[in-house]
């Protein structure tokens, strides 16, 4: 609910009207009231009577009692007449007394009943002091800040203008908007050109157009496309009203029916968004209508609307949306909304997607029962695992299905997802590698040791890299440096030059390019070349002009040859060194190298 709305509600009964009618109401309510009521009415006569009378009694006033008094209020069962009672309670009080009652407010459980009593207490302090109410705001929670400050802006504009919008200049930016708001609309007595000196004074132009804007389209939603016309045309971004649109879209609902939803697809509103929650809302009124209209337009538009649809009805009744769209044409279309159907399906229920996955066609079975078990892994890795057996006559392997499991576990409790993937899976199942490149980035933030000790125990492939890779891989990018070289040692052979490399690379960041070098000397001969290579590129990367100036300073002409090779292609797509000095550098490149860079030069 808008700022506004609430408290239009809430000025409903004004204080002023509420302290002026209060008796008198109640009074009317006990002389026609039915007899069955009278004990009521007499409790609310009662505690007019008593907040009218003369509050030299502290005991009543203040601590509990006070709690007290306030909780009678809400013994009666209407609000109209709880705000009786509470005006006319407060009507009486000084400064002193309704701060006594703030700070017992505070105490009431209720979150309704406690901002109800809030609300009341501020626009009566507001009256005498209003700083002091402002300072009040301070002591509530956030979601209450915005409500409370349109209160007091909105009764202190009204008895003292200038102060209130002096007030407003101090306030943080989101809360002078609020305060910017309750002014001008409380004050929308005052003409366009006031209100706009006012917004300027308050760096709220923006707010300022919208309620302009906001005001014309509401006096002609009568004839809903004027209003419509006027939102899209002014100056303020969509985004800003879009509950504005969707109010003057559902008037226009009202007049033309469905044909609005056309109206939205070809109108002038770039973001999607926007669009998106528009035609949700039209949709939702009659899901079954809105999707029959659909059949009608042309394919593009009925394709937007008609997916926006099936997936707002999806949410809700899956094997409905699903039976509405078997009959689509042209079957491509059709297809498509039953894919976007089951995935929906698969996430806002998925229980109940697993148990129905047959009336989902073939298709679409595997993609959508792997969603709806992440799902469930999500909450319930185990559940998830249990209730395997339910999708395996459905689908032929079910493998796909575990791996999403283990990888939505794996991001909660890493530990426990690597135990249970290594007591399931023999060390020789391809499964079990395929699960662990999937647990181990994240054991390997939790626990790097046992993740290495994991990698490292698992067969190498007679192609690719260990799974340590992975793991040394994550620790250099969380900068544990220092554990990446202790560890370097037990990688193995097929995983050198890759695991060095990275490493190396990492040490490059941290300005440690020596000693990245030096880690080659470990390397096989055979490795050494695509090693060097990854570290003049991380180099070339992160400092060209200094990976230049060490040029000279490296120990082989070969790696003078690599380093050379790397600046020159880097500087391709970054330009940073100046044309004399790519020329020096290529009188740095071996006749192998050389050629190697004409090749990629001529491609």
């Amino acid at each position: 609910m808008s700022i506004r709305l609430k408290h239009i509600l809430v000025i409903g009964i004004t204080f002023a009207v509420g302290v002026a009618i209060g008796v008198v109401a109640i009074i009317a309510i006990q002389s026609f009231s039915p007899l069955d009521e009278n004990a009521t009415q007499d409790t609310t006569n009662r505690d007019v009577q008593q907040s009218s009378t003369k509050k030299g009694d502290t005991a009543s006033i203040t601590g509990t009692g006070e709690v007290e008094q306030l909780q009678e209020i809400f013994k009666h069962r209407t609000v109209f007449d709880q705000n009786l009672v509470l005006f006319a309670t407060l009507s009486t009080a000084n400064e002193l007394e309704l701060n006594d009652w703030w700070l017992q407010s505070q105490k009431i459980e209720r979150k309704s009943q406690r901002e109800f009593v809030q609300d009341a207490i501020l626009r009566k302090l507001t009256v005498m002091n209003p700083q002091a109410a402002l300072r009040h705001i301070d002591n509530v929670s956030i979601f209450q800040t915005d409500a409370l400050l349109w209160s007091v802006f909105s009764e202190w504009s009204a008895l003292d203008l200038d102060g209130a919008i002096d007030a407003a200049t101090f306030l943080s930016g989101p809360r002078r908007d609020v305060a910017l708001q309750a002014i001008l609309e409380t004050r929308d007595d005052l003409s366009e050109n006031k209100g706009r000196s006012i917004a300027k004074r308050l760096d709220g132009e923006d707010t300022f157009r919208k309620l302009v804007s906001d005001t014309k389209a509401s006096a002609s939603i009568s004839e809903p496309k004027e209003s419509w016309d006027i939102l899209l045309n002014d100056d303020v971004d969509d985004s800003r009203q879009t509950e504005s649109l969707g109010i003057v879209a559902e008037a226009w609902r009202e007049q033309v029916g469905f044909e609005v939803l056309s109206n939205i697809y070809h109108t002038e509103i770039e973001n999607y968004q926007i669009k998106l929650q528009l035609v949700r809302a039209i949709a939702q009124v009659d899901l079954t209508g809105a999707l029959e209209y659909t059949r009608g337009l042309i394919e593009e538009e009925k394709q937007y609307l008609s997916r926006i649809i099936v997936v707002q009805w999806a949410s809700r009744d899956a094997p409905a949306a699903l039976a509405a769209v078997s009959t689509f044409e042209p079957p491509s279309l059709a297809s498509r909304l039953e894919k976007d159907i089951a995935i929906t399906w698969s996430r806002s229920n998925p229980n109940e997607a697993i148990e129905n996955i047959g009336a989902v066609t073939e298709e679409y079975r595997i993609e959508t029962l792997e969603s709806a078990f992440s799902q469930i892994a999500s909450h319930d890795p185990l559940e998830a695992i249990s209730k395997i057996s339910e999708a395996e006559n459905y689908v032929g392997n079910t493998s796909t299905i575990v791996q999403r499991i283990v990888l939505r576990w794996s991001l909660q409790e890493p530990d426990a997802a690597a135990d249970w993937v290594v007591n399931h899976y023999e060390q020789d199942d391809p499964l079990r590698r395929t699960l662990l490149e999937d647990v181990l980035p994240q054991l390997a933030r939790q626990d790097p040791n046992k993740a290495f000790e994991l990698a490292v125990a698992q067969p190498t492939p007679s192609a690719g890299l260990g799974l340590e890779y992975v793991v040394i891989a994550v620790i250099t990018r969380e900068n544990d440096i220092e554990l990446a070289l202790k560890l370097l040692p037990r990688v193995h052979e097929n995983s050198k030059s890759a695991v060095y490399g990275n490493v190396a690379a990492a040490m490059v960041r941290e300005a440690r390019t020596k000693e990245a070098l030096e880690l080659g000397k470990d390397l096989e001969e055979s490795q050494q070349g695509s090693f060097y290579s990854q570290v003049f590129r991380e180099w070339t990367d992160t400092n060209p002009n200094n990976l230049y100036e060490s040029l000279e300073d490296l120990p082989t002409s070969m790696l003078k040859s690599r380093a050379a090779m790397q600046l020159i292609l880097g500087n391709r797509y970054e330009p940073v060194l100046s044309d004399e000095r790519i020329n020096h550098i290529r009188t740095l490149l071996n006749s192998e190298d050389e050629a190697n860079l004409k090749r990629i030069e001529n491609r």
